[in-house]
This record gives structure tokens, C-alpha cells and sequence, in this order.
């Protein structure tokens, strides 16, 4: 009689870390804005007569902050910062990251120069024919990086909520709905633009629900994993419902200032929540989509730090855009009172 061998297999899964860290968030927040700003203040560079120099310039001005702020975010999400030069000793132009590589400095450089092309123009009254090819060519390279940035993390199959083609397109809507807010803050001194940013600040909120909504009831890998995590589970219901908060309190704030002026209090607290619901949808979609396991059927837990990689990387990146934004305009003002003063 032959004896029945029974065999048992067991398989072992361990939660898996996480590689984005809130980092990458500061990352994707800032250059969103940055090149919203930039795209902005060139279709402004390019009307001619026809365009704001004023709104310009507020927009170069936020387009060159937060475009400095996020290249050292990023360098700092980075788990081997010394390997950076890889990307050009090795080139692997089938990698989107390779093509940011190149694309990232590029902006940032081209920024800087429409930045003082726009205070030689407002202070030493010197208008450029290059200054035009300069800001078309930061146009360009944040297009590039605008698709770059969603594309890097929308190509990831085991990431089934980001694997889909409306994740670029969420990013800039959400970012793009951010700018007016900054502008009206920028020029907070001058209502007569408060209408005409509030009426861009409502569409860019609508433009980006109408994404949402095609995304989520689409049938596709991405669509139906937002619709499962929904009827699973309650963090995402609570996050749904934080983000639809948000969303409603932006429109409505937008609505009162499209029908009158509104102070600079209004307006400051406008502006803190339209960044409120960028910042949290890049969490939910950088952060959140970590918490859904890739290899295994536990979640991945996630502790947040108050540390360098946590609480403190969030206050510093948001403290160094405000100390760069400080920066940049006292700069401006030591040069005017020069200039004025011989």
C-alpha cells in the first residue's frame, strides 16, 4: 500500500515600504504650479499689445519660486541623490525619468532667464525680441515636464489606481486651478483682475471634476480599482468626501469674488484652499495608492514622521518657497530703489 505524501506550501508576504515619500508630494505640487505659471505667462508674453505685462510678471514671479523648490524636493526624494549623474552617463531615452533628467534643468534655467528679462523690463523699461523665444521655449519644457511628471507614475502596472491616461490630465487641472488664486494673491492690491481670475479659477475646478468623473467611471484597470477601493473600503470614502469638501468651498469662494471684490483676507484663505486640494489629491494619489498592496493581500502600513522624510520635510519645502518668494521680492525692490535713486 503506497502511503499519501501531503505537501503544504506556504507563502510568506511582508508589507513592501514605501519608495514615494511626502517628498515626491512637495514634488509634483510645486512643479504643477510652476508650469501652469509658466505656460500662463507666455500665452501673456505672446499676445503682444494685447496682453497683461502685470499678470506676466506675478506669473514668472510664482513660475520661478516654485520652480526652484521643486528640483531640490525631488533631489531629496531620491534614495541614491550621488547616482543623479547616471542619468546622463547613461542615457535611456526609453525612460521617462531619463527624459525629466534633461527636461527638469532646462526649465529651470529658461525660467531664470524669462525671470530677468521681465525685471529688466519692468525696472530698466527694455523690452526684448528674445525675451519672447525665452518664455516659448519655458512653455516647451513645461509641457514636457508636465507630461513627464504624470506620465512617470501613470505607467505603473502594479499601481492599478495610477495605470491610466487621465493621471497627467488630473495633475495639470488641479494645478492649473491653484494659479489664479496665487495671481489674485499676488496682485491683491489691484480688484480690477479679481473677476477675470475668479471666472478662470471656477472653470479650471470644473474642467477638473468632469476629469475626475471620466476617470472614475470609465472602464478601465484604474477606473475600476478606485471604484473598488470605494466600495470596500472607508478610508477611501473619507478621503472622496475631503476632497469633494474642498472642491465645493473653492467654487463657492470663487463664486463670491467673480460677483465683487473680495478683501485680501478672502483671498488669502481662497488661495490656501485651492493649494489645500492640489497638495491632498497628489497625497491621495502619490501616498495613497502605496497603501494598496503590490505583491501581496495585506495592506502596506504607513507611519507618518515627524522627521526629515515626514512633517518636516512638508514645513521646510513649503518654508523655503515662502523665504524664496521673500528673497526674490526684496531683491526686486533693493534694484528699483537703486535705479530710482541713481
Amino acid at each position: 500500500m503506497i502511503s499519501s505524501v501531503s505537501q503544504i506550501q506556504e507563502v510568506i508576504a511582508i508589507p513592501q515600504e514605501y519608495f514615494w515619500l511626502p517628498w515626491a508630494v512637495q514634488y509634483f505640487f510645486f512643479i504643477g504650479i510652476a508650469c501652469c505659471a509658466t505656460l500662463y505667462a507666455c500665452w501673456q508674453c505672446w499676445k503682444g499689445r494685447t496682453g497683461n505685462p502685470r499678470l506676466e510678471a506675478v506669473a514668472v514671479f510664482i513660475a520661478v519660486t516654485a520652480g526652484i523648490t521643486a528640483p531640490l524636493a525631488l533631489t531629496a526624494d531620491l534614495h541614491q541623490t550621488a547616482r543623479v549623474w547616471h542619468f546622463y552617463a547613461y542615457p535611456t531615452p526609453w525612460s521617462w525619468m531619463a527624459w525629466g533628467s534633461l527636461l527638469l534643468p532646462l526649465f529651470s534655467a529658461f525660467s531664470i532667464l524669462y525671470f530677468i528679462a521681465v525685471v529688466v523690463r519692468l525696472v530698466w523699461k527694455r523690452e526684448y525680441k528674445l525675451t519672447r523665444w525665452v518664455a516659448l521655449a519655458c512653455a516647451l519644457t513645461s509641457i514636457g515636464l508636465l507630461l513627464y511628471t504624470g506620465r512617470e507614475a501613470s505607467i505603473l502596472k502594479a499601481r492599478p489606481v495610477l495605470y491610466t491616461y487621465w493621471l497627467p490630465i488630473l495633475l495639470f487641472f488641479s494645478a492649473m486651478q491653484v494659479l489664479p488664486t496665487l495671481l489674485a494673491l499676488g496682485t491683491r492690491r489691484e480688484p480690477v483682475y479679481q473677476r477675470e481670475l475668479a471666472m478662470w479659477f471656477i472653470g479650471s475646478l470644473m474642467l477638473l471634476a468632469v476629469c475626475t468623473g471620466f476617470w472614475i467611471a470609465g472602464d478601465t484597470i484604474s477606473g475600476q480599482a478606485i471604484r473598488q477601493q470605494l466600495a470596500i473600503g472607508s478610508l477611501g470614502w473619507w478621503s472622496a468626501i475631503g476632497v469633494i469638501a474642498l472642491w465645493i468651498v473653492s467654487v463657492a469662494m470663487g463664486g463670491l469674488m467673480a460677483k465683487q471684490a473680495r478683501s485680501v483676507a478672502f483671498i488669502t484663505v481662497m488661495a490656501f484652499i485651492s493649494m489645500g486640494l492640489a497638495w491632498v489629491l497628489r497625497w491621495l494619489m502619490l501616498m495613497g495608492s502605496q497603501y494598496i498592496p503590490k505583491y501581496n493581500i495585506i495592506t502596506n502600513p504607513y507611519q507618518f514622521p515627524l522627521g526629515n522624510d515626514g512633517l518636516l520635510a512638508i514645513v521646510g519645502t513649503f518654508g523655503l518657497w515662502i523665504a524664496l518668494t521673500i528673497i526674490f521680492r526684496e531683491s526686486i525692490r533693493w534694484v528699483v530703489r537703486r535705479v530710482q535713486h541713481g
